[in-house]
């Protein structure tokens, strides 16, 4: 953590809607990861809407600290509206994305933070998924995101191993290179690595265990649906031609840092 005499290094943004049940769990589990990188750091907490007692864990974990700062917005705005509202108040040098669902592993951060040397973004791949519950849900949002995928290549020219996972770094230039950010839901995810793209900047990978718990914010249908005209209106949108006289670089390269990665055990799959 820091005080207020350091320059933050690290900022995590955890955004949330109805998690009180793992909240407290992953929280404290990106605190442990980070303390252990050994930055100065912060941890932007971000709610919008939620109707449990999501927003009272938040400010009582905010209260342990300056290194917390707790976000709340009163009506259900989206994951997106809540990461661009996060991006505004992080300081730190590089920033850190992670659901709070515990679904992505926290221990990770340092990885993330150490494969970025070289990089301007790391995301975690979901090569191993654990599925708590349902074990139609796996194929169901498998295939959704390889046709998802697909229509991004199609349209952008980019292909990614895993465009949506919501667990990723990036150095803090690329954030402020690909504004305006405009998506309010789960395509956030998607823009900003297109938008990276075809900036020029480069994208590595480290492999992580993805344990789904039956709890998914995520609709397999609604949302898909609504990503797609999202995906079209970015088609048309001049926010993903030119940016600041720079023009789209054709010969990107996306970095895979699997191989390279010696600390990601990966236990098999359990369904």
């Amino acid at each position: 953590m820091a005080d207020g005499a350091e320059k933050i290094v690290v900022s995590v943004i955890m955004p949330a809607y109805n998690e009180e049940q793992r909240l407290e769990a992953c929280f404290d589990g990106v605190v442990e990861a980070l303390e252990r990188h050994g930055k100065p750091f912060e941890v932007i907490l971000e709610e919008d809407g939620s109707t449990d007692k999501t927003p009272e864990i938040m400010d009582r974990l905010a209260a342990n600290g300056s290194f917390v700062k707790a976000l709340h917005f009163p009506r259900r705005m989206g994951k997106g509206f809540g990461i661009r509202k996060c991006f505004e108040n992080a300081r730190g040098e590089y920033i850190v994305l992670i659901d709070s669902d515990m679904e992505y592993p926290p221990e990770k951060i340092p990885d993330l933070l150490n494969t970025i040397n070289g990089h301007d973004i790391v995301v975690g791949s979901r090569s191993t998924w654990i599925n708590r519950k349902n074990g139609n849900t796996k194929i169901v949002r498998v295939i959704m995101n390889r046709l998802y995928g697909l229509l991004i290549r199609s349209l952008f020219g980019v292909e990614l191993q895993d465009i949506q996972s919501g667990f990723k770094a990036f150095r803090r230039r690329v954030i402020e290179a690909i504004q305006p950010l405009t998506s309010d839901g789960f395509e956030i995810d998607s823009e900003i690595l297109i938008k990276a793209l075809r900036r020029g900047f480069r994208v590595g990978f480290i492999p992580i265990t993805y344990t789904y718990k039956g709890n998914s914010k995520v609709n397999v249908f609604r949302d898909p649906f609504k990503m797609f005209l999202s995906v079209i209106k970015w088609k048309i949108s001049v926010h993903f031609g030119e940016v600041k006289g720079i023009k789209i670089n054709p010969n990107f390269k996306v970095i895979n840092e699997i191989e390279l990665t010696t600390n990601c055990s990966v236990p098999k799959t359990d369904t």
